[in-house]
């Protein structure tokens, strides 16, 4: 009988010790998504989320969403200061700017700057990710062309190969909708993969590679050492169950190979977190993700040695009881990095680790940055081998923080003499 009381004490404690973590993560969801700050100026200090890529010439550019519509600045001193602001483009519809899903920019190495967002009709969630391009440093962006001509495309993610080849991908709900059509169960989304050779003008491939994805995150994406891409998603396998995956695009581009991450069993409907992906020198696969599941939950990391076929044991991220989201993983100067938030019921705090021997240990956790109101999710980004974090908050505005102290003042002075020598 005591055995019994003692049993059911520490699932009391238990249940009560979740019912508080979820409150925390209800409430950091509610500061993520809070209203914007209160005015309409075409600047990142109005906008709820701000997505950067460095060109190659070390400026920075930042895409985001005021009054809906889609702009685009450059800074050329890491951050501190802007150029005024560039219309990308003016879509009608609902723009999705959620932090999942938000307009994103990338700066190709001849300049082209490539820039995408999704719309989607009101209270609807059949979106249409359109791309548009610069080839004049954002004084002129082409007309915005649907990446797929057809409805149910969200979450597109963008990365760039050593060779120029820029590879898309997002959740497709194509097959969902024709199995619906027919009357047939279909479970989640899609993942769908193309590329473009001339930066960004034209896209091949647009084919859905492996259906029944979740359809409310994400997608994380690394270049394998060969450098064709890997994407880690989450996915809806038996039952239900929504835990990750990982996988490796062929050669050809027609395939996805890979494995499920971990056996985290949470069967659930929408979680709205993605994950983080990244793969160091010597091809391991780093991951990190969130989870709340049965065997566990909360925030972790774990790292594959053979290109996807296993995993390692998931390690936890965080503080369990601050409620650690929102992962971030990137690899930069022979160091593995990863940043997350936290939120004490007050301040939502940012927070990194490193490390130096491809992801084995990490050093202790570091503060970068809090904030008491709304903030987008933070992300990393790197510049000739600096990593910084990049993070906007309602209270504080845009900022571009470096992960090892004296590195963002080196930058600075390179890149401006940089420009100052094409000037």
């Amino acid at each position: 009988m005591k055995r019994a009381a003692l049993a059911l004490l520490s699932l009391l404690v238990a249940s009560g010790a979740l019912a508080q973590e979820k409150a925390r993560e209800e409430k950091m969801g509610q500061m993520a998504h809070a209203a914007p700050p209160a005015c309409a100026d075409p600047l990142p200090k109005c906008a709820i989320s701000a997505t950067p890529s460095f060109g190659a010439d070390g400026r920075l550019w930042l895409t985001y969403s005021v009054a809906g519509k889609v702009y685009g600045a450059v800074s050329s001193d890491n951050g501190k200061s802007f150029a005024p602001p560039f219309v990308i483009a003016a879509p009608a519809g609902t723009l999705d700017d959620n932090g999942e899903a938000r307009p994103k920019i990338v700066a190709l190495a001849d300049g082209t700057l490539v820039a995408s967002f999704t719309t989607r009709p009101e209270k609807s969630y059949e979106g249409t990710v359109f791309v548009t391009r610069s080839t004049d440093e954002g004084k002129s962006f082409a007309p915005p062309q649907p990446l797929v001509d057809d409805k149910g495309q969200r979450f597109e993610t963008f990365i760039v190969d050593p060779k120029g080849r820029l590879y898309a991908a997002w959740l497709d709900k194509r097959d969902a909708a024709k199995a619906k059509a027919a009357g047939e169960s279909f479970e989640g989304s899609g993942i769908a993969v193309a590329w473009s050779d001339d930066a960004g003008k034209s896209f091949s491939g647009k084919s859905i590679l492996l259906d029944h994805s979740c359809e409310c995150c994400r997608i994380g994406a690394a270049l394998d050492r060969d450098g064709q891409p890997v994407f880690m998603w989450r996915h809806v396998f038996e039952n239900n169950r929504r835990d990750h995956m990982a996988a490796k695009l062929s050669a050809d581009g027609k395939t996805l190979i890979g494995s499920r991450v971990s056996l985290d069993d949470w069967a659930t409907a929408c979680p709205h977190q993605g994950p983080a992906m990244a793969i160091d020198a010597a091809g391991r696969w780093h991951i990190a993700w969130f989870t709340r599941g049965k065997t566990r939950q909360g925030l972790f990391y774990a790292r594959s040695e053979d290109g996807g076929k296993s995993f390692s044991e998931p390690q936890r991220i965080g503080d369990a009881e601050r409620a650690p989201q929102r992962p971030q993983l990137l690899v930069s100067g022979g160091k593995l990095y990863r940043a997350w938030k936290e939120f004490d019921g007050t301040l939502t705090t940012v927070l990194a680790q490193s490390s130096r021997d491809g992801g084995k240990s990490f050093d202790a956790p570091r503060a970068l940055a809090q904030t008491a109101e709304a903030s987008d999710h933070p992300l990393l980004v790197e510049s000739k081998g600096v990593a910084y974090l990049s993070w906007l908050t309602q209270q504080e505005g845009y900022r571009l923080i470096p992960l090892e102290r004296g590195h963002a003042e080196a930058q600075t002075r390179e890149t401006t003499a940089g420009l100052a020598t094409k000037r």
